[in-house]
């Protein structure tokens, strides 16, 4: 597989449906809380873990493992690099920018060679997964009806959002979302998605292994799983997690603040000349 990727409130107070008493207040708050993912981020620099699986290869682990990828995710402004380190891809990078991919067969940590342009497809965050960023889009842009909900577990709220399909832009045919928040963090915990009272796919996000960096929590590990009605009974999953070096995450919100990026050009990052 090879990829292309694309603030939290600094805030100790808890959201709560109270606050969130409107379908635009909702989704301000649902937009701000996917910042928390740092694939959505708009300049952040990442080593991620990424494993995904189709069929009866989820259950090899042999098979699991020879897929794997360790991959250098950079994004700043519009412009978009994920450098294969490992797996089989490596040592491969794609690179969005300008409304083209470039997928350049020899690259290192800073260097991009032997590129080719094709057209961008600017939603899959990872072609190869079922990771999509128009799935993160439809709750901002296609929602007709939206509201929130308490739970037993008073740390958690959850929101329901309906959504047009006939005026979707992003071509999914999904007409719920059941989202599910850790109030303190502000931040997803799970994403259902339906079509038809039939769940189709599940984004979760783990409160454990929630981080704050820069005063802001940061999500290091989701799975996302394409399902057929049981989020146990899935067809395709994508784990990520957020590498760690000497106990340290590989995560920064700022290029420049990532030690293998230090007194290197943002822009450099993405030339393909």
């Amino acid at each position: 597989m090879l990829f292309a990727v694309f603030g939290l409130p600094n805030t100790t107070s808890a959201v709560s449906c109270k606050e969130l008493n409107t379908p635009a207040k909702i989704k301000s708050f649902i937009n701000e809380s996917y910042q928390s993912n740092p694939l959505l981020r708009k300049n952040v620099s990442l080593t991620l873990i990424l494993d995904a699986c189709e069929g009866k290869v989820c259950r090899s682990k042999s098979k699991r493992a020879a897929q794997k990828e360790i991959l250098r995710i950079q994004k700043f402004e519009k412009k978009r690099r994920i450098f294969a380190e490992k797996g089989p891809n490596a040592p491969r990078c794609v690179i969005h920018r300008g409304g083209r991919q470039f997928v350049c067969s020899s690259c290192g940590i800073v260097s991009n060679e032997s590129c080719r342009s094709f057209p961008s497809d600017r939603s899959t965050i990872f072609p190869g997964t079922n990771i999509d960023s128009a799935d993160f889009a439809i709750t901002a842009k296609d929602a007709k009806n939206m509201s929130c909900s308490k739970l037993k577990n008073p740390k958690f709220i959850k929101i329901e959002t309906l959504i047009d399909v006939k005026s979707a832009e992003n071509g999914k045919t999904y007409d719920k979302v059941l989202s599910y928040y850790d109030k303190e963090k502000e931040a997803p915990i799970m994403i259902n998605f339906f079509a038809d009272k039939v769940l189709r796919k599940v984004y979760r996000f783990f409160p454990k292994y929630y981080v704050k960096v820069g005063g802001k929590w940061i999500s290091t590990v989701m799975r996302v799983r394409t399902t057929q009605g049981n989020e146990k009974k899935f067809i395709f999953e994508t784990l990520t997690h957020v590498q760690k070096k000497n106990g340290k995450l590989k995560l920064y919100l700022d290029l420049p603040a990532d030690p293998d990026l230090k007194n290197v050009p943002p822009e450099s990052l993405f030339s393909t000349d």
